[in-house]
């Protein structure tokens, strides 16, 4: 029998999975991966998707008819970008058209181009297979909970389906890639001017971001070392995700052969900065954070809180000076919190970073966040004898933290795992022998012990999986190894259905 992938149905009957509408963007297996995942999306439903995203944006939220539209490298994104595009004109929208791109050159387009709507076909770091749109409806600010929600609804509900067909107008911007680079350097050529540039090895896992990343490095002077930078839609090496510890093995590979000064690798659609140290030591991106906001602390021409999410190191509060704004994980999330605050920047331990004018549009952008963290480092050079970034990290306090560990719950099982999990910890009054001093229930279940520990279990906002994160400041790290275990009892004790995840012995 035909898999309904392999068949005339797949082309004839629209699909569209109701569970790729997620928090703050949409998500589909669209090519079979080779696990259990279910193909949740054909052509006719990206174009249907189209048809309905484009009288959103007009009726609903009264955004306008001009739209960006971009995608990533992957075999399958421009035929993606194209069926969409179909409905975005059957809506009567004004598509300008970018081609391939990286997410933050999509954003950056509405800006340079001054159109108000975005939308990038990207799957970001999941998986070939998977396919998805990021949507916006005004500059630097992408589709949030409530907009996600109304838009599956309208969409779900074939609201559009019953209006006349428009006639829409297509035009196609072939200088896109051009225009973002060379305004990025321009922008930072300024910031370097007299300063000490570094040799920083690059890593994009034959993602998008190779198109872009090494350019810009090389164009300010910096002595790039390229990792596997050509794009290569079978991603023969690894999936490009920041924190993917595969991925970041290599980078620590690379930085150790080169004796580069920085290792820097960028995910799949180049909206997130993942960082490798001069001594070869990966640093999970809320660090990198921190290191970077004490910096801008520093500086005249910023000044503001700091927005970071719920799966960042406690110590952002004790090392600033600045008013911390905690907000849930997510971009669309965390670039709201910094608009709504007026906070300087925004980090989100996945590798997201936000920052505002002057030095960033607010929307994440993988290569200013890596220009802000060589800034720092380069202004450091120019006047300090320990100006590495390690010497940096070398004065805060240390501990120890547990990658982003993803073990399986399905989309429509995953909310309740977490809620399961949040009400038998809410019951202790301990965890790992230490006290419980804080619940946070911003978003799952982030558990504060009184020496600054702390254990999180959320849901993923885009693939069914869990996200369980813990970060202890004891001498020798036994104290993960408890909370690991106590998690893994929880999951026995409240009977929840979850899928294996690594062991911190085999990470």
């Amino acid at each position: 029998m035909a898999s309904k992938y392999n068949s005339a149905s797949y082309f004839e009957d629209a699909l569209l999975a109701e569970t790729g509408f997620r928090e703050y963007d949409a998500r589909w297996v669209i090519q079979p991966t080779g696990d259990d995942t279910p193909v949740g999306l054909n052509y006719l439903g990206v174009r249907i998707l189209g048809l309905h995203l484009g009288h959103f944006l007009v009726d609903e939220l009264q955004a306008g008819t001009r739209i960006v539209v971009g995608y990533d490298f992957r075999s399958y994104s421009e035929n993606v970008k194209n069926a969409l595009v179909v409905g975005l004109l059957q809506a009567g929208m004004e598509v300008v058209d970018i081609g391939l791109t990286t997410t933050p050159g999509a954003y950056y387009a509405q800006f340079s181009l001054d159109v108000p709507c975005v939308a990038m076909v990207t799957a970001s770091h999941n998986e070939n297979g998977w396919t998805g749109v990021k949507v916006g409806h005004r500059k630097a600010s992408t589709f949030g909970p409530v907009e996600m929600l109304g838009f599956k609804e309208f969409t779900l509900g074939g609201r559009a389906l019953e209006r006349e067909a428009a006639s829409g107008k297509y035009s196609f911007h072939a200088d896109a890639r051009n225009d973002y680079i060379t305004g990025l350097v321009e922008e930072w050529a300024v910031r370097f001017r007299g300063l000490p540039r570094l040799k920083v090895a690059v890593e994009t896992g034959n993602g998008t971001a190779g198109l872009y990343a090494p350019t810009v490095l090389e164009k300010l002077g910096f002595d790039v070392v390229p990792g596997h930078v050509t794009p290569d839609w079978t991603f023969p090496h690894f999936n490009p995700n920041p924190e993917s510890v595969p991925f970041l093995r290599s980078v620590e590979s690379l930085v150790a052969a080169s004796g580069a000064d920085l290792g820097l690798c960028f995910d799949g659609d180049g909206d997130r900065l993942g960082v490798v140290d001069d001594r070869s030591q990966l640093v999970f991106a809320d660090r990198v954070g921190l290191v970077v906001a004490k910096f801008l602390e520093e500086q005249a021409e910023v000044a503001g809180p700091f927005v970071i999410d719920v799966k960042s190191t406690s110590l952002y509060e004790s090392e600033l000076a600045s008013n911390i704004v905690w907000a849930k994980t997510g971009h669309s999330y965390v670039k709201a919190k910094v608009a709504e605050s007026g906070a300087v920047a925004g980090f989100e331990r996945s590798g997201h970073f936000f920052f505002s004018e002057p030095l960033g549009r607010g929307y994440d952008d993988a290569c200013v966040a890596a220009l802000t963290l060589l800034w720092a480092l380069c202004s450091a050079k120019a006047k300090e004898k320990k100006w590495r970034l390690s010497d940096k990290l070398a004065l805060l306090p240390s501990s120890f933290s547990s990658p982003n560990r993803q073990p399986y719950a399905s989309d429509e099982t995953k909310y309740a795992v977490v809620e399961a999990l949040a009400a038998y910890f809410e019951q202790r009054d301990t965890l790992a022998g230490k006290r419980v001093k804080q619940i946070n229930r911003l978003n799952g279940i982030r558990l504060e012990l009184d020496d600054r520990s702390w254990l999180l279990v959320r849901a993923s906002s885009n693939s069914p999986n869990l996200v369980i994160i813990a970060e202890t400041f004891d001498e020798d790290g036994s104290l993960m190894k408890l909370i690991d275990t106590e998690v893994r009892a929880a999951i026995v004790a409240t009977g929840v259905q979850v899928g294996p995840f690594d062991s911190l012995a085999e990470i």
